[in-house]
């Protein structure tokens, strides 16, 4: 038998099969069908290339209570795509949202996107939420969907975005060769602000392309460390050798870090604990995340400037928020309570309290060696 015949047979015995399962179906009181024929449905489906069964309800039922023992799987993604389910689209939502940083949030995004959805996704982003805004234009970034480039470009030069999401938009156009180009022709056009030259920067320095690593140096001005040496490309520090025991003699001593962060018990909770960071950030992330803290500021750890009706402004981390007090952090790690009535006004300010000039008082190793010792905090 040849496999051409072999496969007509058993798409023939898998209908069958599906039409013995629909005789007996009927017998079954409603709520208690098998999870097992529903799965045997959706299999024998697949294999017929049966993806539209808005026609036949028995069908439908099947794969929708099927979807359900897998949601929030990758089986659960590529079923919703073969079947068109338009249905799942608020839970594809959440899921892009609820895990941007990973593939499985990145493919639901790109599903949306294969379901016309960019009007949804780009109210999410100007929704005013920008937890949930930062989490899809990350889910967008990382996606390389031509959609997806699409909703992020005129956001890039968009500025009435915040400099957080700005810079997750010239991540996710930096990651085609049209998109590089476009920056570097921003650059050109003096349209890049200087808060974001560094995210610009990371995403050209990093380009295949020796012409658009070569433009992109005419225009940015790497920052120097303490023995004022450039600090390499971030593409160029991953791949640096560093020394995590002396990585964390820096962490608590000259790069100041144990003044804002937590290790285990030690340090202050001023910014994020970085007990299991290494868990958390790639390599790449940590070096973005110390050359350029602002570009990514950590929900609940946003920094907040507070006008007091005397005229002074007080700024921190907005650490609690009722009707009578404003409770705020400062760098230092010193609590200010506020009473309402002495505050004028309250807006977050897009920058970090972390310095933003730390690699001034390190070397390039000493930076390398610092980001290995985070590299190891893991669960």
């Amino acid at each position: 038998m040849t496999k051409g015949n072999k496969q007509r047979v058993y798409i023939y015995f898998a209908a069958v099969a599906i039409c013995v399962w629909f005789v007996v179906a009927p017998h079954t009181t409603v709520g208690q069908e098998s999870p097992g024929k529903d799965k045997l449905v959706v299999e024998t489906l697949l294999r017929l290339k049966r993806y539209d069964v808005s026609g036949n309800e028995k069908w439908k039922a099947a794969v929708g209570r099927h979807l359900q023992t897998i949601k929030g799987t990758p089986p659960y993604l590529d079923l919703v795509k073969a079947f068109g389910v338009t249905d799942a689209i608020p839970d594809l939502l959440e899921l892009a949202i609820s895990s941007h940083a990973e593939t499985i949030g990145v493919n639901a995004a790109s599903v949306l996107l294969d379901f016309k959805q960019s009007a949804l996704l780009l109210n999410e982003i100007n929704g005013g939420d920008s937890t949930r805004a930062l989490a899809i234009a990350g889910a967008l970034s990382l996606s390389a969907h031509p959609a997806g480039y699409t909703i992020l470009k005129p956001i890039v030069t968009d500025a009435s975005s915040s400099r957080q999401i700005r810079s997750v938009a010239i991540r996710g156009v930096g990651t085609t060769k049209q998109g590089q180009q476009y920056l570097v022709d921003l650059l050109s056009a003096e349209q890049i602000p200087d808060e974001l030259l560094f995210t610009t920067g990371t995403v050209l320095f990093g380009s295949s392309d020796p012409l658009i690593v070569k433009s992109a140096r005419e225009f940015i001005t790497l920052p120097k460390t303490a023995n004022a040496t450039p600090v390499p490309p971030v593409n160029e520090l991953i791949r640096l050798k560093g020394d995590a025991v002396a990585g964390k003699v820096v962490f608590d001593n000259k790069g100041t870090c144990i003044k804002c962060h937590q290790v285990g018990e030690t340090g202050k909770e001023i910014g994020p604990s970085l007990s299991e960071i290494g868990s958390k950030l790639s390599k790449e992330a940590m070096f973005v995340s110390i050359l350029d803290p602002s570009a990514g500021v950590s929900h609940n750890y946003e920094t907040y400037a507070i006008a007091l009706t005397s005229g002074n402004v007080l700024s921190g981390i907005l650490i609690s928020r009722s009707d009578d007090e404003v409770v705020v952090r400062n760098a230092e790690g010193i609590d200010r309570v506020i009473p309402v009535t002495e505050i004028d006004d309250i807006a977050k300010t897009g920058i970090s309290l972390m310095p933003a000039d730390l690699q001034k008082v390190m070397t390039v190793q000493e930076l390398v060696n610092v980001v290995a010792y985070l590299g190891q905090l893991k669960k």
